[in-house]
């Protein structure tokens, strides 16, 4: 068909420019959008993972490092387990959700219910750690300078690790609180509906009744691609298939703390002389902390 005398387009030109304006423009609508979520779905997960490295690390330098103060390093060792249970269920919006049976032999009935009721579980939690820190490593007017700057360089080793542990909590809340701008989305569902609609009318010239399996299998892909950014972009929604396995995590930190805290009575143990100790603690929900207390502080 003709449009002006001047300039005679063939339906097969407007084909090309369609397909090169539209489909390229969508595509990289598309891709960005996938993009970003990707990035926000791995940053995530590696700052959970950076969040078990340093309990495991928090823990194990409070069992070789406060020695001098067994009960506040039993504090400091219940309350960074409770930290990762109290930040995975506000990250969740889910502090109903903080159970006894969950935090059992590290934090008491009391402890619980003081974590409920905070409004930040997770700094309630790092407070408890900071201030038992700060009992521990106290430098009184009789301790020697040399015992002074030893006290003072471990906690500041030790504080330094909750910082991190504190930042990369904090880097969860970020990405729950800043989803993709909601003008960007509801533009590209638009374009995207655009298209969708359009195909039928400027393809079915040329394809025919191929037009309709054509039309189907290009939006299933485009949609599909949508829906995955959708998906992945609320990592912490339980509701979702895709969402982080953030209990596995706690469970995993928790079973490591509870086995690094068995493998330091070992070692006091072995090294006085006893027998080492012959249960061997596989799940978080089998350890006693005070029975564990009470066999190093008779070792010692």
């Amino acid at each position: 068909f003709v449009v002006d005398e001047e300039y005679d387009f063939s339906p097969g030109q407007y084909e090309t420019v369609y397909a090169l304006v539209l489909s390229t423009a969508l595509a990289f609508l598309l891709v960005f959008r996938l993009n970003r979520v990707a990035v926000r779905w791995w940053d995530t997960r590696r700052m959970w993972g950076v969040l078990v490295e340093d309990a495991r690390v928090l823990t194990s330098e409070a069992l070789e490092h406060m020695d001098q103060a067994p009960d506040l390093r039993d504090r400091v060792i219940r309350w960074t387990g409770g930290f990762l249970v109290a930040t995975k269920q506000f990250i969740r919006n889910d502090l109903s959700g903080l159970s006894e049976d969950e935090v059992s032999g590290f934090l008491g009935s009391e402890e619980l219910g003081a974590l409920r009721r905070s409004a930040h579980p997770g700094l309630h939690a790092a407070t408890e750690i900071r201030h038992a820190l700060k009992l521990a490593f106290r430098v009184t007017p009789e301790t020697t300078a040399a015992m002074g700057a030893s006290l003072s360089s471990e906690m500041r080793l030790m504080e330094r690790t909750l910082n991190r542990i504190i930042g990369n909590a904090g880097g969860l809340e970020r990405v729950k609180s800043t989803p993709l701008p909601i003008v960007y989305v509801t533009h590209l569902r638009t374009f995207l509906l655009f298209f969708l609609l359009s195909l039928p009318y400027m393809y079915a010239p040329s394809w025919r009744w191929g037009t309709i399996p054509a039309v189907a299998i290009m939006a299933y892909a485009l949609l599909g691609i949508d829906g995955a950014a959708a998906e992945c972009e609320c990592p912490f929604d339980r509701t979702r298939a895709n969402h982080l396995d953030m209990d596995t995590y706690c469970l995993v930190a928790m079973e490591d703390i509870t086995q690094l805290v068995v493998h330091a009575a070992e070692i006091i143990m072995r090294e006085s002389g006893d027998r080492p100790l012959e249960k061997k603690v596989t799940s978080n929900r089998e350890l006693d902390m005070e029975t564990i207390d009470g066999c190093t502080d008779s070792a010692a």
